[in-house]
């Protein structure tokens, strides 16, 4: 019995996602090229004959492209009126984040638990535009000190005035598990000094928290499908919040774009799609990712449980593998519970295994049915669905901590 607690890292793949795969795969080997392709790139499925729909039913869901970001703008709560873009990798969207956020700041205050790759990003972005970049430490205080809510908002806010910063980048949950009170902590530096411009990395909040964006805080939110969507094929979210933000992300990716910067094919072609305007010599592109996409949040859309609701059943799911370590040779690391997510990280107790190399950690876990993320120092990560956890999957999980312990 295999257990899959790594949707921190690639959700996997749901049915709809792999029905859909399946069939756009058969569509693209008998029908590309042909004029039923293309009217079902623009059109949506409903654009096929009937013929083709019933061959082809695992791509009933894809509805063109306008169609799919307004049902993603929906899943996750976010104002459908405002702009969305798709593109193939999430690392573009940040560089154009970074590239908006040091055109409008001097300095940038960001924690030491951004993700790396997005972090590096953003220093190289701050030398080329010669920006300040402050890190406020704060994953001791939080996972070892166990401060509270309101102290990581004064602990922020002394630093932002301290060292007199002008803007923000976020997450909104981060990859160790810690939901950021983002809206708060912006709410809180905005009464010193506005920042002129916020980004905030969602990419873990999707799945593992409520982003409540009904009140926008941030200019710019970046995402992706294949952890908390289970679409598998990576698809980068990137969503304009605020009105102001809009021409300024319009202008600076035509200039990425203009430059040869910003060379996300799918950005491009899903804009082209959107504008039906193709251009004649465009770079050739995956599109599986729509796809998968499209039949994931339909998925979503069909579901019973609002988001909230989904959440504290994901929240139930990570107090019950907490309760299970107990002489386990693992300890929960966790924060204030006002900002815990659905996942959860776990330190082994025994020196030998805190030395053991991430991948030695990850693999050994494998071999016993186990998927899930390890760090260094005996750190490992899992990721809760709002499933329930039965009870022989909870038996499986402390056997298998045993034996990895």
């Amino acid at each position: 019995m295999h257990l899959y607690l790594d949707t921190a890292r690639l959700g996997q793949m749901c049915p709809e996602a792999q029905a859909a795969d399946r069939d756009f795969a058969r569509l693209a080997g008998e029908e590309a090229g042909s004029l039923y392709y293309d009217l079902f790139l623009r059109g949506g499925f409903f654009s096929l004959p009937p013929t083709l729909r019933s061959r082809y039913a695992g791509l009933a869901d894809w509805s063109g492209v306008s169609a799919l970001k307004s049902r993603i703008k929906t899943a996750l709560g976010l104002p459908t009126a405002r702009p969305l873009l798709l593109a193939s990798r999430s690392a573009a969207l940040v560089r154009l984040a970074c590239r908006a956020l040091c055109r409008q700041c001097d300095n940038v205050l960001v924690t030491d638990m951004l993700w790396p790759a997005y972090r590096a990003i953003l220093e190289e972005e701050c030398r080329r535009q010669q920006r300040l970049l402050t890190t406020l430490p704060l994953r001791r205080p939080i996972l070892e000190d166990h401060i509270g809510q309101a102290e990581l908002v004064g602990r922020l806010l002394e630093c932002y005035s301290r060292e007199n910063c002008d803007g923000l980048f976020l997450s909104a949950v981060t990859f160790q598990g810690v939901r950021l009170p983002a809206a708060e902590l912006v709410s809180a530096v905005a009464r010193v000094r506005r920042p002129r411009f916020v980004v905030v990395d969602a990419a873990q909040a999707a799945g593992h928290a409520p982003l409540h964006l009904s009140e926008p805080y941030c200019d710019f939110l970046i995402a992706g499908c294949h952890k908390w969507l289970r679409a598998y094929h990576p698809l980068g979210l990137g969503f304009c919040c605020r009105p102001a933000a809009d021409a300024i992300v319009a202008q600076i990716s035509a200039e990425m774009t203009e430059c040869g910067q910003l060379d996300d094919p799918l950005l491009n072609f899903t804009w082209e799609l959107e504008n039906q305007c193709c251009e004649a010599f465009s770079e050739t592109v995956n599109l599986a990712p729509l796809f998968t996409t499209a039949a994931a949040v339909s998925r979503i859309w069909r579901s019973p449980l609002g988001r909230c609701d989904e959440f504290d059943r994901q929240l139930a799911n990570v107090d019950r593998v907490a309760e299970v370590t107990d002489a386990t040779g693992w300890r929960p690391v966790r924060p204030a519970s006002a900002m815990r997510s659905a996942i959860l990280l776990l330190r082994a107790t025994r020196p030998e295994t805190r030395s053991a190399t991430p991948d030695a950690l990850r693999f050994a876990f494998r071999r016993c049915g186990l998927a899930l993320s390890a760090y260094v120092g005996g750190l490992i990560r899992t990721s809760l669905l709002a499933e329930s956890l039965s009870q022989p999957r909870l038996s499986q999980l402390r056997s298998v901590l045993r034996q990895c312990a």
